[in-house]
């Protein structure tokens, strides 16, 4: 065989390898993974065309014909991922992990939303997935030696597998507030779901994700030692004022869709905006979103007082893990009857079963109840179905935690449950603005029209003086497919980021009062701990109103923000009054507050305390 007859049947063995690593380019490109790590770095291209000799040679390894079928069936499953994931990171600027896609059911619900997203931009993707998978499959070449050229690529497989993770940055000594910039330090932990397919392309990424799923932690004992220290470390709570002020009264609580700051005012959700002017008003409560379940995100760390991981699993893996001080364990501790209420069923975000985690009885779904979906889709049905509001205040003292959904996306033509809004309040449809912001705002009123009828109810069976209703929002209107509308109308309404959600507590008799402190999610839990006088919770969040605790908002990638200062991934944005030394503190606190809520997890650290 002469030298030209060998480099030709080398490019037509490599030809079929090429696809693989054509679609992880087009994935990381389309989704400005450059941004976090170039795309033409070694790493992740050698493990695409890795993974690309590895699919080939299984295809090489039957005749042609049925070769030819097998190298399609693998192209197509990834092409479907890669498809998966660019409409994802659309939505969300992020991927899934594989723990995220068992939230498959809850994504029935962004059917319609995900139509507007189809532009000349995902066609295009679309259209050359298509195209590298053609080529892949018409280039599988007829005659090989299959028993060279099969071992050979998978050799190359493993060779990838040794080499590419040494070619990141090696890991810090030290691991210091700026550790988050090493490409090595972040491979290891695998925390941040665009860094790492970036890093790692789409077929490592999986495997990864995979295998850090099943590895067991060899560092568990280490890990509890850390997190004895945080606490041990930070200030006990303080008792204040404000100690024991609701002792003994009922508590609803109440989590809001998608009802931002600027959708909350006078006109658009009038009775929550009475509310909120009578009541305790957190003029500064940020919810960050660490999972990809954005509403079961705030679900969780309002209830726990612990973000979840970065990578959302927490609905399905931590079921069973113990949670004494999450907030219906520590009101049912002291006597309250406590239940859930929302529109989906028990399986979406493993709600049965991660409620009763949280200590509640039980956990109703309307559609349990309603004649259709629209019907349960609309919050006020959940105070108008006498069987679900009796089982709310049923037996006192009681504790309710009622989860909204009429202000759930999408807010376009298509959405049905926009539709009924508009046609139940018309006067929100408003030329002068976009379609989507009308719908916005009438399905926000739906909300609102929910609270109207809770308080004319509670009223008439004389529990309107005993209760106390706290409100607070899941996360910002993101639903909005016009990000340049939603930044607008967020700094109209003047929040410094667009996490910025409404939190306020009311009751009867309260005197009004406007807490500016910065707060996030993690702080509602033993905020209301001390409201009513309860042990306070040993939790990531602290008492907005503990003299000690001076107030702040943590990000899953270790942006900060309090009263004082935003540091964005090391940057500082805007400082008002922070010196050098105290924003690096911050930052490196920041950093450790992640980690150490991932280890409480990672350990069920609550089964090992009395």
């Amino acid at each position: 065989m002469d030298k030209k007859e060998w480099l030709g049947r080398m490019l037509r063995v490599l030809l079929p390898v090429l696809p693989f690593w054509l679609l992880d380019l087009t994935l990381r490109a389309a989704t400005d993974s450059g941004a976090y790590y170039p795309l033409y770095a070694a790493a992740p291209n050698l493990f695409s065309l890795g993974f690309g000799a590895l699919f080939a040679a299984l295809a090489l390894l039957p005749p042609r014909r049925w070769g030819r079928a097998l190298y399609g069936v693998i192209y197509a499953v990834w092409a479907v991922y890669a498809v998966v994931q660019y409409g994802v990171w659309r939505i969300f600027d992020r991927f899934l992990f594989l723990a995220d896609f068992l939230f498959a059911g809850e994504g029935l619900d962004f059917v319609s939303y995900v139509r507007q997203l189809i532009d000349w931009r995902f066609v295009l993707v679309v259209a050359l997935l298509v195209l590298w998978g053609v080529l892949g499959v018409r280039s599988l070449p007829e005659k090989t030696a299959r028993r060279r050229v099969c071992p050979a690529l998978g050799l190359f497989f493993v060779l990838t597998q040794l080499v590419a993770p040494r070619l990141y940055a090696p890991v810090p000594e030290t691991l210091d507030w700026d550790a988050w910039e090493s490409s090595g330090y972040e491979y290891e932990r695998f925390s941040s779901s665009s860094y790492d397919l970036a890093l790692t392309g789409p077929y490592q990424f999986v495997l990864r994700d995979a295998w850090l799923s099943v590895v067991p932690d060899a560092d568990a004992a280490e890990k509890t030692a850390q997190i004895d220290a945080f606490f041990d470390e930070r200030p006990a709570h303080q008792d204040n004022e404000m100690t024991g002020l609701l002792a003994g009264k009922n508590l609803i609580l109440v989590q809001l869709e998608s009802v931002d700051d600027f959708v909350l005012n006078e006109e658009n959700t009038p009775t929550l905006a009475r509310l909120q002017s009578e009541g305790i008003h957190f003029s500064a409560f940020y919810t960050p979103q660490y999972s990809n379940g954005y509403t079961f995100n705030t679900e969780f760390a309002a209830q726990t007082g612990i973000y979840p991981y970065a990578n959302g699993n927490v609905a399905y893996s931590l079921s069973r893990s113990a949670f004494p001080d999450a907030m219906g364990n520590l009101f049912e501790d002291a006597g309250y009857t406590a239940n859930s209420f929302h529109k989906s069923e028990a399986k979406f975000y493993n709600r049965g079963a991660m409620h009763q985690a949280f200590g509640y009885e039980q956990y109703y779904s309307a559609l349990d109840y309603a004649e259709s979906e629209l019907q349960a889709g609309v919050d006020e049905f959940l105070i108008d179905c006498d069987e679900l509001y009796e089982r709310m205040v049923n037996e006192a003292p009681f504790l309710s935690f009622l989860i909204t959904y009429s202000g759930h996306l999408g807010y376009d033509e298509i959405d049905a449950l926009t539709t009924y809004a508009l046609e139940q309040h018309p006067e929100y449809l408003d030329d002068s603005r976009p379609y989507e912001i009308n719908g916005l705002f009438a399905k926000a009123r739906l909300t609102d029209d929910m609270f109207a009828a809770l308080l004319e109810r509670l009223e008439a069976d004389g529990l309107l003086d005993d209760t106390v209703i706290c409100v607070y929002d899941d996360h910002y209107a993101y639903g909005l497919t016009d990000r340049a509308v939603l930044e607008a109308y967020s700094e109209e309404a003047g929040g410094r980021l667009l996490e910025r959600t409404p939190c306020f507590i009311w009751y009867e008799g309260c005197t009004p009062m406007t807490v500016d402190k910065t707060l996030q999610t993690v702080d509602l839990l033993p905020t209301l701990a001390n409201l009513f006088g309860l042990p306070a919770p040993r939790t990531m969040g602290q008492d907005a109103f503990d003299p000690a605790y001076e107030g702040y908002a943590i990000f899953p990638d270790g942006t900060w923000l309090n009263d004082k200062a935003y540091v964005k991934n090391g940057a500082v944005v805007w400082n008002e009054g922070m010196t050098d030394e105290e924003i690096a503190e911050m930052t490196a606190y920041a950093r450790r507050f992640q980690e150490i809520g991932d280890a409480i997890l990672d350990t069920d650290y609550y089964s090992t305390l009395e």
